[in-house]
């Protein structure tokens, strides 16, 4: 979805009653029942593909982002290159592949586009692993063109039992000037409450997720042309996972990340990217905390040794990796998300704010297999949005951290709210 930044508001009317003493229509009854039916899984990107691509894991190791440009699709994907890549071997980072919604079929040189450490504020959360997915095509005031792109960052330390080494993640921002060729590094956007010495002393991991980027206005309600929207209601909202012991929320939540998301003015975050203004980027976005976006999103703190904001669960469950997608069709947005690595799940709502709870037609899984990364894919000429029937991509892996287990899978929804 291109989104042009404009300073002019948008006001809408809309008539309930008709005018001159007639008599109201009948209401029609609302929608109550939200039913998703997913058709048989189909191979999108199997181990022999990515490698013989010149990937050793991924991709993709992380939320998948999309662009479709002129018929064209261009997708993002984290993984870690084997030493046959050409462009940038054994290097983990952000890849670009060019294809179709069936099929991968131009890997771009292999060449990692994101890659660890060098963050232009000098913090330390992506030095032992960049790569990201979500991305989101812009345009400036002045009507030049750019990409945002939301990465996974890791810092590695203590000892954990699947790796061997624990992981606390963040998420940062990059931005492209050149159509995703390249990008720029922006900084970090957010932090988990707990610090990063909390979560590594401890042995103990704690996963953000890959992110989202998603345009609505204040109330968190999709906005049908953000292009004659009002900019100071309209803000770019990245959902994730935290853990926030001292919040006002469910002890499941206390205890165990759950679902969660922080905003920021969409007209700053774009000008900021077009400037350069790198600096601002740790403060922009607030998280959503007893009803309002209070909170910060970062420390502020370089090596993450301070708190950052408080939460408030959006989705009060444990949950990882969410993706979130509007659907034309059913006028709802979708969310999926991972649970326990075995099982999607999903919710819709008319609001970024509230969900309907699982949907029970909607929940996947594949045996004892171990599914991760589900993205949502518009089918039509925006990726960001459906029409009754977007597609859902996912990893499945017989085993893991298996590898050659991991097949990238592809999946239409039949989407219905009647």
């Amino acid at each position: 979805m291109r989104l042009t930044i404009a300073y002019a508001a948008l006001c809408m009317c809309a008539t309930v009653l008709g005018c001159g003493g007639g008599t109201a229509s009948p209401v029609a009854p609302q929608p109550t029942v939200f039913s998703v039916q997913a058709d048989t899984p189909s191979p999108l990107l199997a181990a022999a593909q990515r490698t013989a691509m010149g990937f050793l894991y991924g991709p993709p190791d992380g939320t998948v982002g999309v662009l479709l440009n002129g018929g064209t699709y261009s997708f993002f994907m984290a993984a870690r290159s084997s030493p046959a890549c050409a462009g940038t071997p054994s290097t983990q980072g952000t890849y670009r592949l060019g294809g179709s919604l069936t099929s991968f079929t131009e890997p771009y040189g292999c060449s990692a586009e994101i890659t660890t450490g060098n963050d232009p504020n000098g913090y330390t959360f992506d030095q032992n692993y960049a790569g990201g997915g979500p991305v989101l095509a812009v345009t400036s005031a002045s009507g030049t063109t750019g990409i945002l792109h939301i990465y996974h960052g890791e810092v590695h330390g203590g000892s954990c039992s699947t790796s061997g080494f624990c992981t606390y993640s963040s998420l940062g921002m990059a931005f492209s000037k050149d159509g995703g060729a390249t990008f720029t590094k922006l900084g970090e956007i957010v932090q988990p409450y707990l610090t990063r010495p909390a979560i590594i002393g401890n042995n103990l991991n704690l996963d953000v997720g890959g992110g989202t980027l998603l345009v609505a206005d204040g109330k968190g309600q999709h906005i049908a042309n953000p292009a004659t929207a009002d900019p100071t209601d309209t803000y770019l909202y990245v959902f994730y996972s935290d853990r926030d012991p001292s919040a006002a929320t469910s002890t499941a939540c206390n205890q165990t990340p759950c679902l969660a998301v922080a905003r920021a003015p969409l007209a700053t975050v774009v000008a900021d990217a077009f400037a350069g203004i790198t600096a601002a980027f740790p403060a922009l976005f607030k998280k959503f905390y007893n009803g309002a976006f209070t909170e910060p999103a970062t420390s502020g703190d370089p090596n993450a040794a301070l708190n950052s904001g408080h939460y408030t669960a959006v989705i009060g469950v444990a949950g990882s990796f969410p993706s979130v997608l509007y659907d034309a069709a059913t006028q709802q947005y979708l969310i999926a998300y991972t649970t326990g690595n075995t099982a999607i799940a999903m919710q819709h709502g008319s609001s970024l704010l509230a969900w309907s709870g699982p949907i029970a037609t909607a929940a996947i899984t594949d045996g004892t297999n171990t599914l991760l990364y589900p993205t949502l894919i518009g089918e039509g000429n925006d990726p960001a949005t459906g029409n009754g029937n977007p597609l859902l991509v996912y990893l499945d892996a017989t085993a893991w951290p298996s590898w050659p287990s991991a097949t990238l899978v592809s999946r239409h929804l039949k989407l219905t709210y009647q």
